[in-house]
């Protein structure tokens, strides 16, 4: 059984959007027979052709929340997901609001496009759905979106948790509990809060709350401010005991029975 993360970038928010100085792809987790891409920001496409790194293999899209930042490339990969709309194949599983919309948010993949999938599947904070062989159960967030979500993919090498863009919100202890490896999408560094994002040490509280602590902590999701993230890797590290490292383009982390490989 394969189990791997690969990382198409590591930046998020506006500004690393904009500029692109951290690229937005989103990330992707591959096991024997899911290739699941995690909010396509934009440059998704781009990054996988230049990682060479097949989209037409791309059989599941995981969208959190309708920001651009995490759904810009979507429709594009559910094109390579259904052979350029020619077969009726693959997942959408999203929020409510990236899958149906809500509001003044619209749903972030056509009508048409959808049209074309297996299975579209909006999910609240609690709910599972199998795709494929494997089970995600969505978690919660606090953040611009009311209806976001993060997840809890079950592997059979460890669980995987993704918090997504959220403030620190005390079920987020009980909801990652456990998992082997934790991304956590972290914007600013130290105690530099700020609405609807993660900093390092909201991080540091999240985990040193856990039982059951990580293996692995991946710092995704990174805003321009964060201009060391080796640095505050370290930092992260040093005050939870749990090995951490910054995503960036084309990290590549193999999940094995008795180790994880970087």
């Amino acid at each position: 059984m394969n189990v791997e993360i690969i990382f198409l970038g590591s930046g998020g928010g506006r500004w690393a959007t904009i500029t692109q100085k951290k690229p937005t792809g989103g990330f992707r987790i591959h096991t024997d027979k899911l290739k699941l891409h995690v909010d396509p920001g934009p440059g998704a496409i781009v990054r996988l052709n230049e990682l060479k790194i097949s989209p037409w293999k791309t059989n599941s899209l995981f969208i959190s929340h309708c920001h651009p930042d995490h759904y810009n490339d979507g429709e594009i990969l559910v094109e390579a997901i259904t052979n350029g709309m020619t077969r009726r194949r693959g997942a959408f599983i999203g929020s409510l609001t990236a899958v149906k919309g809500f509001g003044d948010y619209e749903y972030v993949i056509s009508k048409y496009h959808q049209s074309k999938l297996e299975l579209v599947k909006a999910l609240f904070p609690g709910e599972e759905v199998k795709v494929y062989d494997h089970i995600i159960r969505a978690t919660h967030t606090k953040h611009g979106d009311p209806f976001g979500i993060g997840f809890r993919l079950k592997t059979i090498y460890g669980d995987i948790g993704y918090t997504s863009d959220t403030e620190f919100i005390p079920k987020l202890i009980d909801e990652f509990d456990g998992v082997r490896v934790l991304v956590a999408n972290i914007v600013r560094k130290k105690n530099e809060k700020v609405r609807g994002h993660l900093c390092s040490n909201d991080v540091i509280d999240l985990i040193n709350s856990m039982e059951n602590k990580p293996e692995l902590l991946i710092m995704n999701h990174m805003g321009v401010k964060m201009t060391n993230p080796i640095s505050e890797a370290k930092y992260i590290e040093s005050l939870t005991n749990v090995k951490t490292i910054p995503a960036k383009l084309g990290l590549r982390i193999e999940l094995l029975k008795n180790k994880i490989v970087l």
